[in-house]
């Protein structure tokens, strides 16, 4: 169940909808916007998660080097909103075409933080657990 006022839950929808957008155009500086300076992104390929917006978006480059396109479908869910914080989850799948050929199914979940700071919604945390690959 999501909790809060309904602006603020349609605002962090639309921040993981730009999250998701900037991951398709493999577009680190436009995925990077959707982080806060403390943000902290996890996977379960990384040995820890990673902390720091610069960091972050480092990693991202990283991570998606070998990949030639994907497409991911994201919404939140159980999003709880207390004044300039909230928590929830955001399901997601991705379809993810590797430079080398092929293509690989993910389906997952990001456990998230986010944070309210001059009027816009960003992710102070963002933990990504894979619940199928196909």
């Amino acid at each position: 169940m999501n909790t809060g006022p309904v602006e603020d839950r349609l605002a962090i929808r639309e921040l993981c909808e730009e999250f998701a957008a900037g991951a398709m155009r493999i577009d680190a500086d436009a995925w990077g916007e959707t982080w806060a300076e403390e943000g902290m992104w996890g996977l379960p390929s990384m040995e820890k998660p990673v902390e720091g917006k610069n960091n972050v978006i480092e990693a991202f480059r990283e991570k998606l080097a070998y990949v030639e396109f994907m497409s991911m479908i994201s919404f939140p869910a159980e999003l709880v909103i207390k004044g300039e914080k909230a928590k929830g989850k955001c399901y997601c799948r991705e379809l993810i075409f590797p430079k080398a050929g092929g293509q690989v199914v993910v389906v997952g979940c990001f456990d998230d933080e986010y944070v309210k700071r001059d009027g816009r919604w960003y992710f102070t945390k963002r933990i990504y657990e894979v619940m199928g690959k196909g």
